[in-house]
């Protein structure tokens, strides 16, 4: 496969950012109808199209090295870092994109590997899978290193140097690249130990389990009434009750997380049950604007939404904000 195509793979993976951010109204995000103070709509949009070469950059990498990644320096982290880098210098804004470049980036590599094996498509659960397996086998220190680059360049408010982070440094040591690669902490390491306590990192080392659900669910509303708008919407409210965001836990505590995944439930089930859209919408709305007053932001569900926007992408090729393809 040439260049073009590749190309094209990571145009896919890049669209969950910008499509899941131009779904509203989403609850506690940033929608095309609603701003953050450090992050706009459009600092999303603009993450999509920076984020395109990063991407691209991974499926090559997992194109040309597949099982030799192994002799590899660096195979995840410098992805990780320059999508979140070029997406803040690009705009100028807040971090928009932490979480998702961290889940999207071992998902490029393993796309590299899968299509190198010249596959005609590929099975979305199986990428997925192997994208797990092969960071835990091909994840380095440096990638670690570059982990935590990304992560002070990203200056995450709920991310504190009085955090725990047991045998690993902080993330706001001053020597953190020398303590990484005295005791060879790999970037698989980092995930797992940050899984008890992190939505993303437990997506990534569990193989992706919700966004392969958020990819069904979107997938069974979409077919259902035909909106893409509000297929996502509800697949992130789905999402959103199934379990407490570990981003609103870290920020506002466990009450608070528990107070909105039970909110998201009761909207969820009104969209449900609704025959019409504008019910619907109008619960949504409602939720939106208690969040944005509350100041909560479920930030880690709507990352695991925009990854599964990216699959989903992957899956469809063409005709994606439809419920059917266009006659030829």
């Amino acid at each position: 496969m040439g260049t073009v195509g590749l190309i094209r793979y990571a145009e896919m993976l890049a669209l969950g950012i910008v499509l899941e951010a131009s779904a509203y109204p989403k609850p506690g995000n940033v929608h095309r109808l609603r701003d953050f103070a450090d992050t706009l709509y459009e600092d999303f949009a603009v993450s999509a199209v920076v984020a395109v070469e990063p991407l691209y950059r991974g499926i090559a990498r997992g194109y040309r090295y597949r099982d030799n990644l192994v002799f590899l320096k660096r195979v995840y982290g410098d992805i990780i870092y320059d999508l979140v880098l070029l997406s803040m210098r690009t705009s100028g804004g807040g971090n928009t994109c932490l979480g998702t470049a961290i889940l999207l980036t071992p998902i490029a590599v393993s796309l590299g590997c899968e299509l190198a094996s010249k596959k005609d498509t590929v099975d979305s659960r199986l990428l997925l899978a192997n994208a797990a397996k092969r960071l835990e086998k091909f994840s380095t220190p440096i990638d670690t290193v570059y982990l935590y680059r990304a992560v002070r360049v990203a200056s995450p408010s709920y991310i504190k140097d009085t955090d725990s982070t047991g045998e690993y440094p902080s993330v706001w040591s001053r020597n953190y690249r020398e303590l990484i690669l005295s005791k060879g902490a790999r970037l698989w390491d980092i995930l797992r130990f940050s899984s008890s306590f992190d939505m993303v990192a437990r997506e990534v080392v569990e193989g992706y389990p919700r966004v392969i659900d958020s990819v069904g669910y979107i997938e069974k509303r979409l077919g259902y009434h035909g909106s893409w708008n509000r297929a996502v919407v509800e697949a992130y409210l789905h999402r959103l009750s199934t379990e407490p965001d570990t981003l609103v836990i870290r920020k506002h505590g466990y009450a608070t997380a528990r107070y909105v995944q039970k909110r998201a439930a009761e909207t969820i089930d009104e969209c449900l049950g609704s025959s019409g859209s504008d019910r619907c919408l109008e619960r949504v709305w409602e939720l939106d604007r208690e969040l944005a007053h509350m100041g909560v932001n479920p930030g880690s569900t709507a990352d695991i939404i925009a990854v599964a926007i990216s699959v989903y992408a992957l899956k469809r090729r063409e005709a994606i904000l439809r419920s059917r393809p266009p006659t030829r």
